[in-house]
């Protein structure tokens, strides 16, 4: 894939900030005066080590490490983090950093310091080296400016670089190889190993050397690991901890209990037909797979009803995002007549899932026993799931495939023949012409009709479907903490910066 993006270089030059904003102020409008207060989560997340490439641990890799940009709440917006502005071309990306920041070892941030952690990402087998696969050289151009050359247009390239992935990491630790245990960032909190107990807490402290205090709330965060919800909310009713994970269910028990409650639409879920070779080959067994899933079950299964359904992919207000695409809305008549024009005979599949999402899966196999298809499950622990549901050993699965940045990650994510969710490695040639046609584009208007013609190649070919919000809950004791704020896309942490512990 070549040619240009766009005819005009792209300039985005934003304010240095940090955290909630320049002024001081926390996201509820209040003036924050620096770190105070402990702030103690809980949550069914393990903590195994710091490295955010390999592990998807963004609840406690968060606390320490930054990215380039940060995101901001909608889950697109990018906004300043580690550096204040940048300059894209089709061909290049230019970054200027923020001066004065120190990692946590007094290492300094600049700009050799993310040519190593880019160039680390880029050499780590992980779901991520694929996002960076487009980049030719990072060059350190001076102290406080990146120069990224790409050798084909990479579109969502600056937005992966504000994700947990791409954290920066201090070159000191790379070098020692001590990353994963040390945990070495530019947060506003270091990690405290005398504090922490390994699979129980893990606890940080606030960084006197970060270069914005008066935007984060808490002085010190101790997260604790506890699998079961239900434990999880005792420890909240007992005040043992302030705020924790939740269940539906479970918050809307907190609203009763005189505790509060938070929802946020997380990640965006839909059914994931790995193997259309064999078990999902036949389009017409597609169609009527997707007409006979009801998501809104799931919803209300699962979410407590709260989330959206979504007819395609790619979200309104971005490049392919077509308005005229129905998808595949519930329709069992529609489903059993594709069925029937199959010619009949039993059809049967595994789905894997994991134990925690039981209610989606069983769900799941009892639409498709209405249509004559016979599901087996595989319900293993989530660390095992994260282990294996890529595998190429199983034909589906039911969840998100990652961020919503764009068409271009979309096909890159999911249908570019070294993809993570393509673990069979099978070739989809219509997608791949549209992704090289958006990437050859020469104006805006192009680049969107060739994004909305791969929207449509897989809303005609059932290649995707079932989309809907899934759903992350908190319940919190507001006497003892104030101010959560989640950002779209990401399931398993709140905005720590931003929450101000009381009393």
């Amino acid at each position: 894939m070549g040619g240009a993006l766009l005819a005009t270089a792209l300039t985005i030059t934003l304010a240095a900030c940090g955290g909630a904003g320049t002024d001081g102020t926390t996201g509820n409008g209040k003036a924050a005066d620096g770190p105070s207060g402990t702030l103690r989560f809980g949550t069914n997340q393990q903590f195994t080590d710091w490295d955010p490439v390999t592990k998807q641990n963004s609840t406690f890799t968060s606390l320490v490490y930054e990215s380039l940009l940060s995101i901001a709440p909608d889950g697109f917006t990018l906004r300043p983090q580690l550096a204040t502005g940048w300059k894209q071309t089709p061909l290049r990306v230019d970054f200027t950093l923020r001066s004065g920041v120190t990692f946590h070892d007094g290492t300094r941030f600049d700009a050799e310091a993310v040519a190593k952690n880019l160039e680390r990402v880029k050499n780590t087998p992980s779901q991520y080296r694929n996002q960076l696969a487009a980049i030719k050289s990072v060059t350190a151009v001076d102290a406080t400016h990146v120069r990224i050359d790409l050798r084909e247009p990479a579109p969502s390239l600056v937005n992966n670089l504000a994700r947990f992935a791409m954290y920066m990491i201090s070159p000191k630790s790379l070098e020692a190889g001590d990353w994963k245990t040390t945990g070495v960032g530019t947060g506003p909190w270091k990690y405290d190993a005398k504090a922490s107990t390994k699979g129980l807490r893990t606890v940080v402290t606030s960084y006197d050397g970060y270069y914005d205090k008066k935007s984060v709330g808490p002085a010190r965060i101790e997260v604790t690991q506890i699998n079961d919800p239900d434990s999880l909310y005792n420890a909240l009713r007992a005040k043992q901890l302030d705020i924790v994970w939740a269940s539906p269910t479970l918050a809307e028990r907190a609203e009763k209990e005189g505790l509060k409650s938070a929802s946020f639409p997380s990640v965006l879920w839909h059914l994931q037909m790995y193997d259309t070779k064999d078990v999902f080959k036949d389009r017409k067994f597609r169609q009527a797979v997707c007409h006979a899933m009801n998501p809104q079950d799931y919803l209300d299964a699962a979410l407590g009803g709260k989330g959206r359904i979504y007819s395609q992919r790619v979200p309104e207000g971005q490049p392919g995002h077509d308005p005229s695409l129905k998808g595949y809305p519930y329709d069992l008549a529609k489903a059993k007549k594709l069925m029937s024009e199959l010619g009949g005979g039993k059809r049967s599949f595994t789905l894997i899932s994991y134990d925690a999402q039981r209610a989606v899966a069983e769900l799941f196999r009892s639409h498709m026993a209405r249509i004559g298809v016979d599901v087996e499950l595989e319900l293993p622990n989530f660390a095992q799931f994260l282990s294996t549901f890529q595998s190429g050993e199983y034909p589906a699965s039911i969840l998100s495939d990652g961020s919503r940045s764009g068409a271009d990650d979309y096909y890159n994510r999911k249908f570019a023949p070294d993809a993570a969710g393509n673990p069979l490695r099978l070739p989809y040639p219509r997608l791949a012409t549209a992704a090289a046609e958006g990437l050859a584009a020469k104006t805006p208007q192009a680049q969107d009709a060739a994004w909305r013609n791969m929207s449509r190649i897989i809303d005609e070919e059932a290649l995707d479907c079932a989309y809907f919000d899934y759903s992350g809950f908190w319940a919190y004791n507001p006497q003892k903490v104030r101010n959560i704020v989640s950002t779209n896309g990401d399931v398993a942490v709140f905005r720590y910066k931003e929450a101000r512990p009381q009393g």
